[in-house]
């Protein structure tokens, strides 16, 4: 068995083993619809495509998992994409 191996079945029983609630891809998923709407306006409709903003408190904590994009297209219109975990 090889160090990659090793390391392979490590990584895999450590993530095996975590809490399956605890992993949500919130951010995975706004990046990539951010990723995939800048990279992909090519008839250059959007005027601005903001980066995720987290869901925060007044006090800086995270308040969930949610992410917030905000888009706004050459006309000037706005439009909010939310990406949160369904319960």
């Amino acid at each position: 068995m090889s160090h990659f191996d090793n390391m392979d079945t490590i990584v895999n029983k450590f993530f095996d083993n975590l809490p399956k609630s605890y992993l949500v891809y919130c951010d995975y998923i706004a990046n990539t619809i951010v990723n995939n709407l800048k990279t992909n306006d090519t008839e250059r409709l959007l005027a601005s495509v903001s980066k995720p903003q987290y869901d925060m408190t007044e006090s800086g904590s995270f308040a969930s998992t949610k992410k917030t994009i905000n888009v706004e297209d050459r006309s000037g219109t706005r439009y909010r994409i939310t990406v949160e975990e369904v319960k």
